[in-house]
C-alpha cells in the first residue's frame, strides 16, 4: 500500500467517525433546521420594518450600497456564508482540541498518517451538515419571501463555492495551529469570526465600513466569496464577471495556506518539546 493510499483510508476512516459521533446525537439535527430559518427570517423582517415597510427611497438607498433591492436574498446569502464560516473556524481547532482534552492527540501525531487528515477529516465530515442547512435556507428563503434563485444562477454559486474551499480551509488550519500552543482557542475563535463578519459583508454591505475597514476587508477571502455568490444569485452574474474576485480569492489563499503551514510545522514542533501534545 502506497503513502497516498494509507492516508487517503486514515482520512475516511476519521471522517467516518466524526459521522458516526452526529449521528449519535439526532437532537443536533433539529438546530441545523431551526437556526438557519428563524435568525435570517427576523433580520429581513427587521430591515423591512426600518425600511417603512420597504419605501422605494430606503430600497434605492439599500440597492446603491449592496448592488441589489432584495433584500432577503441579501441576508440569507449572508447568513449562509456565517454558517460556513462558524463550521471552518470551529472544525480543525476544535478536533484538535477535544483528541487532546480525550488524551489522543500525541498518540494520533505519532502515527505516520499525514497532518491533513486530523485536520481536515473533521470539516469535510461536516460537509453534509452545511448541504442541509443551505438547502433549509434555499426552501425558507422561497417559501418565506419568494425568492427563488435560477438553476443556472445556483449552479454558478456552487462553482464559486467549490473554488472558495481552499481559501476558508487555509484560514480554518491558521487557527486550528494555535490549539498545538495555547490549548484552549474558543475566545480566540469567537472573536476572529464577529471580525470576519463585521468586515466581510456577511450582515451588511462593505460600503458602509469607513475606508480603513474597506482596505481590511479588501484582504479577506470570505470577502470576495460573499460578495461573488450574491452577484451570480442576485444580480444575474456570470462566472466570467467574476473572474477577478476569483483570482483574487486563489491569491490569498496561497499566501494563507502557506503562513498555515509554516506556523503549524513551527508550533507542532515546539509542541513536541514541551509536551503540550498530551498537556490538557
Amino acid at each position: 500500500m502506497t503513502r497516498l493510499e494509507a492516508d487517503l483510508r486514515a482520512f475516511a476512516a476519521a471522517a467516518l467517525k466524526e459521522l458516526r459521533i452526529t449521528r449519535r446525537y439526532p437532537a443536533m439535527y433539529l438546530g441545523m433546521i431551526f437556526w438557519p430559518v428563524l435568525l435570517p427570517a427576523v433580520w429581513v423582517l427587521m430591515a423591512q420594518a426600518y425600511s417603512g415597510g420597504n419605501d422605494a427611497r430606503a430600497i434605492a438607498a439599500f440597492a446603491a450600497r449592496a448592488g441589489t433591492s432584495e433584500i432577503a436574498g441579501f441576508v440569507f446569502v449572508g447568513f449562509a456564508m456565517y454558517m460556513w464560516l462558524s463550521t471552518i473556524l470551529w472544525g480543525p481547532g476544535t478536533a484538535l482540541r477535544r483528541d487532546q482534552m480525550q488524551g489522543s492527540l500525541e498518540a494520533t501525531f505519532l502515527t505516520p498518517a499525514s497532518r491533513l487528515v486530523p485536520l481536515f477529516a473533521p470539516p469535510m465530515a461536516a460537509l453534509p451538515n452545511i448541504l442541509l442547512t443551505f438547502g433549509v435556507m434555499g426552501i425558507a428563503l422561497w417559501l418565506l419571501f419568494g425568492v427563488v434563485p435560477a438553476p443556472d444562477a445556483a449552479i454558478r454559486a456552487g462553482v464559486i463555492t467549490l473554488l472558495g474551499l481552499p481559501a476558508m480551509y487555509a484560514i480554518g488550519t491558521l487557527f486550528a495551529a494555535g490549539v498545538l500552543r495555547y490549548g484552549e482557542i474558543g475566545p480566540v475563535v469567537q472573536i476572529v469570526r464577529g471580525t470576519f463578519v463585521l468586515a466581510c459583508g456577511i450582515t451588511f454591505p462593505v460600503a458602509m465600513l469607513p475606508a480603513w475597514a474597506q482596505f481590511g476587508a479588501a484582504l479577506l477571502p470570505p470577502t470576495y466569496i460573499v460578495a461573488d455568490i450574491r452577484a451570480v444569485l442576485l444580480r444575474g452574474f456570470g462566472l466570467a464577471d467574476v473572474v477577478g474576485d476569483v483570482l483574487i480569492t486563489l491569491g490569498l489563499t496561497v499566501v494563507i495556506a502557506f503562513l498555515a503551514v509554516f506556523l503549524f510545522r513551527a508550533l507542532e514542533t515546539s509542541a513536541r518539546r514541551t509536551g503540550m501534545l498530551s498537556r490538557f
